[in-house]
């Protein structure tokens, strides 16, 4: 219920909503719900493909930077996320690869946003969604729970209070 939360405290903190950083929240939202219930994986993943894509579009708008030395260092990450959990992802390994790839082009947008809070949340949501990735295909702990968890939340908090901020 945190998303929906975080919906609220956007509409009324801001004068112009951004309407595609709104559905992104609202795809993150039901990315939530989907990932509540047992087969929902695939909607769940699905949500937040799309929640990511309206985040690339929001950030996109605020782009100011383009740093072309940090797309090796995004790749090199992305790719060792892919290969550690290759052997693992079974018949997930399309939707995988394209959803690290996405999060790894929402990352260096937000970069390139030179916006704090936008890139602590783009870079904190990246790790959230790691943690989980390893938490689901490799091994699953309670503390890998947690720590998506915590990580997810102050990730959607920050992108928010950098929205907000932008006015």
């Amino acid at each position: 219920m945190l998303v929906p939360i975080l919906i609220a405290y956007y509409a009324f903190s801001t004068n112009k909503i951004n309407k595609l950083f709104l559905a992104g929240l609202v795809m993150s939202f039901f990315g939530d719900l989907f990932l509540m219930f047992k087969g929902g994986f695939i909607a769940g993943l699905s949500s937040f493909l799309l929640a990511h894509i309206f985040y690339i579009l929001t950030f996109k708008q605020f782009f100011q930077h383009k740093n072309l030395a940090l797309i090796p260092l995004i790749l090199i990450f992305v790719g060792s996320l892919i290969g550690f959990l290759y052997p693992h992802l079974g018949g997930m390994k399309i939707p995988v690869i394209l959803y690290a790839l996405t999060i790894g082009l929402m990352l260096y947008i937000a970069l390139g946003t030179k916006q704090t809070w936008l890139i602590v949340g783009a870079i904190l949501f990246v790790l959230s969604d790691s943690i989980l990735a390893i938490n689901l295909f490799y091994k699953q702990s309670l503390l890998g729970g947690m720590s998506v968890m915590l990580t997810y939340v102050i990730a959607q908090y920050c992108l928010v209070v950098g929205m907000v901020k932008r006015g």
